[in-house]
């Protein structure tokens, strides 16, 4: 059976070509009930427009490289799109890096399809989601190599991921190295909304130092919520309203570590002398507050993924498998030895 055309797309659609085609180059001036009716049809007749015809279309040569994210606001991602435009700005070649975020955990799906039919896209980097089979397929058809920045991933060619257990393990044996042992976890609930386990993870490694320990695991001291720093405050106001608060604290992200520090210091409470904290991802606020982390080199996370993309794009059958240098404890001003004076 022959490819759909546009033509094809525009008779099962119900509209004229013209409308199809500001479909196709996101226009504005398409109703969104009109653009669901087309990208219905795209997809149901597996219409794919040829990366020369989208390069006609655009009036342009250049390169288009995508970066896909759940949000850009938080500074993980902010220092991972740092180095992917590194990268990026040591080519000859001219490229374009498009940011593109998924509103939303049950629209992922349509949105990844609806860059793949939209986009002028030669390569994608996918940031913290979890990208199924399906859609691996639907990128490998469209013609778009892809690398994954992701902990569903771990160990495939195309994916650069942290050791996220180990991390947590790490921050958690800092404070138990420190004679702490009502150690509480502030972190994400879980399973993500995104399907993606960083939390899970990192939570695993807390409670597999904790046994290593012997230190007994209490409930009451695992904290979990929405991401952020707010949240994270009032996750640990609740500690601190135990019978016996804890005396340290491992946030699973700076950011809410920092509402962790904030929500210490609000209960008339000191940091590190009476209540110590250690985050995790080392972003630069990090430095500014004094915060003892877990490094997990995100910059060189963003630089590594756009490498390994452009080798896929230049010499697909000779990619060089890239990883992360090891997590590094950073000591900082946020913690210190219990009963320390």
């Amino acid at each position: 059976m022959p490819n759909p055309t546009i033509y094809d797309v525009a008779r099962a659609a119900g509209v004229g070509v013209g409308t199809v085609s500001r479909v196709l180059n996101n226009s504005s001036r398409v109703s969104p009930e009109t653009q669901e009716k087309v990208l219905t049809a795209i997809r149901e007749l597996g219409f794919r427009r040829s990366k020369a015809a989208r390069q006609l279309s655009t009036g342009t040569q250049h390169r288009n490289i995508g970066a896909i994210m759940p949000y850009i606001t938080p500074p993980s991602f902010v220092e991972r799109l740092r180095g992917m435009q590194t990268a990026l700005s040591h080519q000859a070649n001219d490229f374009n890096l498009i940011l593109y975020t998924v509103s939303e955990p049950k629209r992922q799906h349509d949105q990844l399809l609806a860059l793949i039919d939209q986009s002028n896209l030669d390569g994608l980097l996918i940031t913290t989601l979890n990208v199924t089979d399906e859609e691996r397929e639907l990128l490998t058809q469209a013609g778009i190599p892809f690398v994954l920045l992701s902990d569903v991933c771990a160990g495939e060619p195309n994916c650069i991921s942290p050791d996220n257990i180990h991390g947590g393990y790490m921050a958690t044996q800092h404070l138990l190295e420190l004679g702490h042992r009502r150690v509480a976890y502030v972190g994400d609930e879980f399973p993500n909304d995104y399907g993606v386990p960083t939390g899970e993870l990192r939570y695993q490694g807390y409670v597999t130092a904790l046994e290593a320990y012997g230190v007994p695991f209490h409930a009451e001291y695992t904290a979990l919520g929405v991401h952020g720093e707010e949240a994270a405050y009032k996750l640990t106001q609740g500690l601190l309203s135990l019978r016996e608060p804890p005396t340290a604290i491992f946030a699973m992200s700076d950011i809410q570590a920092v509402g962790c520090m904030l929500a210490i210091r609000a209960a008339g409470l000191r940091v590190p002398e009476d209540i110590s904290v250690i985050g995790f991802d080392d972003v630069q606020l990090s430095r500014y507050v004094g915060l003892t982390t877990v490094r997990q080199h995100l910059e060189q996370s963003g630089y590594l993924g756009m490498q390994t993309l452009l080798d896929l794009l230049s010499t697909p059958d000779n990619v060089k498998p890239r990883h992360l240098p090891p997590l590094e404890l950073v000591v900082r001003q946020t913690t210190q030895r219990l009963n320390a004076t």
